[in-house]
């Protein structure tokens, strides 16, 4: 085998690499969207609780 031909195949072992690490990376981008979705809506949650709560809080405290 020559020289160029070691080349070749060392330079289709690095595409091939960078080519997984670029799928590796593209499913982590999506892990961490779905994830960052998730924390928003739970702080949209957490928010009308509050509201909730609060209304409930200043009802009784009216009465009183």
């Amino acid at each position: 085998m020559s020289n160029w031909e070691k080349q070749i195949s060392l330079l289709h072992a690095d595409v091939r690499h960078v080519i997984k690490q670029q799928e590796v990376m593209a499913k982590e981008i999506k892990e961490l969207q779905r994830f960052s979705a998730m924390g928003a809506g739970g702080l949209k949650v957490l928010a009308a609780v509050g509201i909730v709560l609060g209304f409930i809080y200043s009802w009784v405290k009216l009465f009183d």
